[in-house]
């Protein structure tokens, strides 16, 4: 028998989803399911109870660390699993769990994977991060380092020969827990048990986020360090140098990670001046349209935008502007800005001089045919480094990203192509005050492909529009937003 325990501290929205995707579970053995309602104010409980939940009632607050110790005391299962009122799972979850401790009599617990249930930009790179970081860790130390607290199964035995959760000083329901197991067993870290929980615990500015890995970061540390001190004299010696070893791994692996955060995520400028909002009261916001031109989605575009009496930012890619001349031509005439947007849309141009290169190439081939040169610069995909931050400003431009996106160009691939309400509704329900949007009506260097087909913004375009004016947003150009140039002088 399997015992889900799932703490719940006001969560009448998110848990309903939950239980449901726990009640349609395929699992052939039995299973309950125990919400532990920890001081909810809600209807919680009455959730919990309607959805057949056994309910224990706590007034601990949001003490998840005790309400999950309560919540075990009482399950009645051979497996304990460890569940989130915020995740949704798979109904093949618990089957493979159990097939997996069934399979490997020596493990004491299973850990999975978690994908967030509402996407954004920089998300593949923490969970590509996670995983492989855990598959290391794996083979290195018999355990998972990023234990999800949303997704994770025990033996009832070993869990209480432990200690439970008692007592744990740091991360008690996913490092703490895992690390006490480990002494009874083998941890199995799965990459393919995965659940989808949501954004609520990463909602938060970038800024916070990053202090928030560094202070999680440092609590880490000095937990190894104090339990490096409290071993045993004789295998004191030992454990100092497995754990300046991890010291220095696990320094190596946020320096990458920070080096990472920089170059991947578009808004970041631990590299350099970014530009990716403004920071202002005012409801202004700036439409930009990237990868064209690519008709006749462009002129499609330009067609709404001159019905809406609405100027807008391109940034184009040179070879692009070589194909439709009079397309950017016309981006020019009717009052919009140009912008570039490198001239082959390398994907990683910030790695090499090639990219700098590639801008200046760009910018010759938009001046040619245009008579103006660019003052903006966006990067292809939003990447960037140190010295391609150099590039652009030692050509008199500044780097320009996006705060708000749909992120098109990557769910496609995964998720399939959403509808236009969806699509809009996303960009409208993240648009603020100063907000840069990011919409594409090109596909790279691509043309006359399904990839290239931007009928889905053409069709989405005036619902934002409409949507926003109703709002009281008004729409500026991106150097208006910004109080820059929107070309330099030629020389």
């Amino acid at each position: 028998m399997i015992s889900i325990v799932i703490p719940a501290h006001n969560e009448e929205k998110l848990l309903p989803d939950c239980l449901q995707s726990l009640k349609n579970q395929a699992y052939r053995g039995d299973f309950e399911i125990i919400v532990v309602d920890n001081g909810s104010i809600d209807g919680t409980a009455a959730i919990a109870s309607h959805f057949g939940s056994r309910v224990i009632p706590t007034n601990h607050g949001k003490n998840v660390t005790y309400a999950r110790q309560v919540g075990a005391d009482s399950a009645q299962g051979d497996i304990i699993v460890q569940a989130d009122a915020d995740t949704i799972y798979p109904a093949t979850w618990l089957q493979r769990i159990a097939d997996h401790l069934q399979a490997h009599p020596e493990a004491v617990a299973v850990a999975g994977r978690f994908f967030y249930r509402e996407k954004f930009t920089w998300a593949w790179i923490e969970l590509f991060g996670r995983n492989i970081l855990n598959i290391l860790f794996t083979i290195f130390s018999g355990r998972p380092l990023f234990v999800s607290g949303a997704n994770f199964a025990f033996r009832r035995n070993a869990f209480v020969a432990a200690g439970g959760y008692r007592d744990l000083s740091y991360s008690a329901d996913q490092y703490g827990i895992a690390s006490r197991l480990k002494h009874f067993g083998k941890v199995i870290y799965d990459p393919r048990l995965k659940v989808m929980t949501s954004t609520r615990s990463v909602r938060k500015p970038n800024l916070v986020l990053l202090l928030a890995v560094g202070f999680n970061a440092y609590h880490l540390l000095r937990y190894w360090c104090r339990s490096l001190l409290s071993s045993r004299p004789r295998a004191r010696g030992r454990k100092l140098w497995k754990r300046l070893a991890w010291g220095f791994f696990t320094a190596l692996i946020f320096l990458i990670a920070f080096s990472a955060y920089g170059y991947f995520v578009p808004s970041s400028s631990v590299f350099g001046k970014v530009y990716s909002k403004e920071s202002t009261p005012e409801k202004v916001v700036a439409l930009t349209f990237d990868d064209g031109p690519n008709e006749p989605y462009t002129s499609q575009i330009l067609d709404i935008l001159k019905q809406y009496d609405i100027k807008a930012t391109f940034f184009v890619i040179g070879m692009n502007v070589e194909i439709y001349p009079d397309t950017a031509r016309r981006i020019l005439a009717e009052g919009n800005v140009l912008g570039n947007h490198s001239y082959s849309h390398n994907a990683n141009h910030a790695l090499t001089e090639y990219g700098s290169r590639d801008m200046e190439h760009a910018e010759q081939v938009i001046f040619n045919i245009t008579g103006v040169e660019p003052h903006l610069y966006r990067p292809p995909h939003g990447k960037k480094s140190p010295w391609e931050l150099d590039n652009v400003g030692d050509d008199h431009m500044i780097e320009v990203t996006w705060s708000v996106s749909a992120n098109d160009q990557h769910k496609e691939a995964f998720w399939g192509k959403p509808t236009v309400s969806q699509y809009a509704k996303e960009i409208i329900n993240a648009t603020r005050p100063g907000a840069i949007i990011l919409l594409h009506d090109g596909y790279g260097t691509i043309h006359n492909t399904p990839k290239a087909d931007k009928s889905l913004t053409v069709q989405a375009l005036p619902m934002i529009i409409q949507q926003l004016k109703a709002e009281g947003y008004q729409f500026v150009t991106v150097p208006q937003l910004l109080n820059v140039p929107a070309y330099n002088e030629v020389k």
